[in-house]
C-alpha cells in the first residue's frame, strides 16, 4: 500500500507539538528518516498511518523545540527539506527540566539563525507565573535575539492545566503585554499574540507593538494547506497528547495529572518500518 505523501496533500509534519522531538526523541526521527517514512495521524481523522519522509514526498518538516541542539549537530540530514523551526525560549530555568540554561540558549538561538537563517526560525514565549523578573528576563532574550535577527515573537499565556494554574487576571495579563510590547520595541521585535489568546485582545490594542498572530500559518509554509481553527496549517504529526514530553514542564499544556506517569513519561516513539 503506498504511503501518504505530505506534499501531494500539502499538510506539514509537526515533529511535534505534543512532545520536544528534537531534544527527546532525536534518535527515533534519524531512524525515520533513514527508512523513508513514518507512522503518523492526521488530526482530520485521527487515524494513524504511514507517510512518507523521502524529501520529494515531504511538505514541510516544522520543529518545536526548547532545545534544537540535534537539529544543528544533524543539519546535514535535513538540507533537503524545507525547514521550520519553533523554539521556545523563556528562561525559566527553575521549572524547565531538561531545556538548556538561558546563557546556553540563547547561543543556541543565535547559532541555528545562522544555520537555518532567520526567516525559518520563530521565537516564542511564554510569560508563565513562575518568576517575578518576567519582563527583565524577556528583555535579556530580547537582545540577544534581536543582533541574530530574529524580528518577531509570538507569546503565549499559560494554558490552563491542572499542575500549574493561571492566577493573574485578564487585566494583569494585558498590563503584562503592554510591558512585554514596550520591551521588544526597543529592539525592533514585533510581539505577536497567539490567537488562542486573542480575548486579552478585547479592550483594543494594548500597545502599537502588539497584535496578534498566526505562528504556523500557510503563507509561513510556503504553500496553502487546510487550516485550524487559530489560523495555523493542519500537520501530520507522529505524537498524540498520550506521548507527551518526558520533561514535564510545569506549565505545559501536556502536563495535566490526568495523563497517567506512563503517559506523561514516556520516551517511547512509534515504530519504523525498515
Amino acid at each position: 500500500m503506498p504511503h501518504r505523501s505530505g506534499r501531494l496533500e500539502s499538510v506539514p509534519y509537526s515533529l511535534s507539538r505534543w512532545t520536544d522531538l528534537p531534544a527527546a526523541k532525536w534518535e527515533w526521527f534519524k531512524a525515520s528518516l533513514n527508512a523513508g517514512q513514518m507512522m503518523a495521524f492526521d488530526p482530520r481523522t485521527a487515524v494513524p498511518e504511514w507517510w512518507s519522509l523521502k524529501p520529494e514526498d515531504s511538505h514541510s518538516l516544522v520543529f518545536w523545540t526548547k532545545n534544537p541542539h540535534n537539529l544543528l549537530l544533524d543539519h546535514h540530514l535535513l538540507k533537503p527539506y524545507r525547514v521550520k523551526i519553533h523554539m521556545t525560549l523563556t528562561g525559566w530555568e527553575e521549572v524547565e527540566k531538561g531545556a538548556p540554561l538561558l546563557k546556553d540558549a540563547l547561543r543556541i538561538l543565535e547559532d541555528t539563525v545562522t544555520v537555518f537563517g532567520a526567516e525559518n526560525v520563530t521565537w516564542r514565549f511564554s510569560p508563565v507565573p513562575v518568576v517575578e523578573d518576567v519582563v527583565d528576563r524577556f528583555g535579556r532574550i530580547c537582545a540577544r535575539a534581536s543582533r541574530a535577527g530574529i524580528r518577531e515573537v509570538y507569546v503565549s499565556f499559560l494554558q490552563e492545566n491542572d499542575l500549574m494554574p493561571e492566577p493573574r487576571s485578564p487585566t494583569e495579563r494585558e498590563s503584562l503585554l503592554k510591558k512585554l510590547g514596550e520591551r521588544a520595541d526597543v529592539f525592533g521585535i514585533k510581539v505577536l499574540l497567539c490567537n488562542d489568546d486573542q480575548t486579552l485582545l478585547r479592550s483594543g490594542i494594548v500597545h502599537h507593538n502588539v497584535s496578534l498572530g498566526v505562528c504556523a500559518g500557510p503563507d509561513s509554509l510556503g504553500g496553502f494547506p487546510p487550516v485550524e481553527r487559530c489560523g495555523c496549517a493542519i500537520m501530520i504529526d507522529p505524537f498524540t497528547l498520550n506521548e507527551s514530553c518526558v520533561y514535564g514542564c510545569q506549565y505545559c499544556y501536556a502536563a495535566d495529572k490526568t495523563l497517567s506517569n506512563k503517559k506523561r513519561n514516556s520516551t517511547r516513539g512509534l515504530p519504523v518500518l525498515r
